[in-house]
């Protein structure tokens, strides 16, 4: 993942999510398969045949991650250098459409433009967008 992106899970929506570990959050097992055939981003070509990628892995990018042909876990980076409000929208859509939510730092989210802007907003990759050098100053002073 590189730094501008902020990065989450498409997780299946479940009742139970209070009771589940981080594992059974992230997992597609069990759960009807979601379709992986999406046009709003470009199918890349990746290191392995268990992973369905679309766009480019340094960008705005969707991970559909397979064990034995089981769909795992949906990666989901968004690049917040260049996001636009019409990419974010489909990829919402594309939550809501197969009934899913986003999962991010511990935190469950809605796909809601408005909650997941918010979330972003507050996030390290924005951080890094807002003010690059900054960033890398005031990360080098807390690790030295």
């Amino acid at each position: 993942m590189a730094i501008w992106q902020f990065q989450c899970n498409i997780v299946p929506k479940r009742t139970n999510m209070k009771n589940l570990s981080l594992d059974e959050i992230l997992s597609w097992d069990g759960i009807p398969q979601p379709a992986n055939q999406i046009t709003f981003l470009k199918r890349e070509k990746t290191w392995t045949s268990d992973i369905i990628q679309y766009g480019k892995s340094d960008e705005t990018c969707l991970e559909f991650v397979f064990e034995n042909g089981i769909l795992k876990e949906i990666v989901c980076r968004l690049d917040l250098r260049n996001l636009t409000k019409s990419k974010l929208a489909e990829i919402l859509d594309y939550v809501k459409e197969i009934n899913a939510m986003l999962w991010t730092n511990g935190n469950m989210l809605s796909p809601k433009m408005e909650e997941v802007v918010e979330v972003m907003k507050r996030s390290e990759a924005n951080r890094f967008c807002k003010n690059p050098k900054e960033y890398i100053l005031n990360k080098s002073r807390t690790v030295g």
